[in-house]
């Protein structure tokens, strides 16, 4: 039997140190750019282990933001277990400043750069579900990642048109 082969895709399951990694630096330097924080620590059971893992949730919490994301494979409705990243909790003490779409365009990239599928917002509330609308989410909580980055884009597009 081919240990290897069985090992190697048990590895491709796991999102790696590197992976791990810039999950902490993209919420971190959202935090610092998007609200002034010198100081920023983010809660991660899994990324103290420092050890290739199935899933990673991770958490911050300031007075202007409270976020709490999770990434990994999970079952979405009826499409079986994806690749995703979950927005479990997101709020921002000051609401239409951008802040929304900013960190959907970096967890887009992000989502790209490592093979995620689908970018889903939890239980959004009805001030967040407006907002998704805008972004193409339909009665689903859930988009394919290049299907959200192409509804931001065409939404910058169009509030740009309505500025100019």
């Amino acid at each position: 039997m081919n240990t290897k082969s069985c090992q190697s895709s048990e590895e491709d399951e796991l999102i790696g140190l590197e992976e791990q990694n810039e999950i902490s630096c993209l919420v971190q330097t959202f935090a610092r750019k998007q609200f002034g924080y010198s100081r920023v620590s983010v809660s991660s059971p899994q990324l103290i282990r420092k050890i290739p893992q199935p899933r990673i949730n991770i958490a911050f919490n300031k007075s202007l933001i409270d976020l709490y994301l999770r990434f990994g494979k999970y079952p979405l409705a009826d499409h079986g277990y994806k690749k995703c990243i979950i927005i479990a909790r997101i709020g921002f003490r000051k609401q239409k400043h951008g802040y929304g779409t900013t960190l959907l365009k970096e967890l887009c990239n992000f989502g790209e750069k490592f093979g995620y599928e689908y970018l889903e917002v939890e239980c959004p509330n009805p001030n967040c579900q407006a907002f998704m609308k805008k972004l193409g989410f339909k009665d689903q909580f859930y988009l394919p990642i290049n299907q959200l980055k192409n509804s931001i884009q065409k939404y910058e597009l169009s509030k740009q048109e309505k500025i100019n």
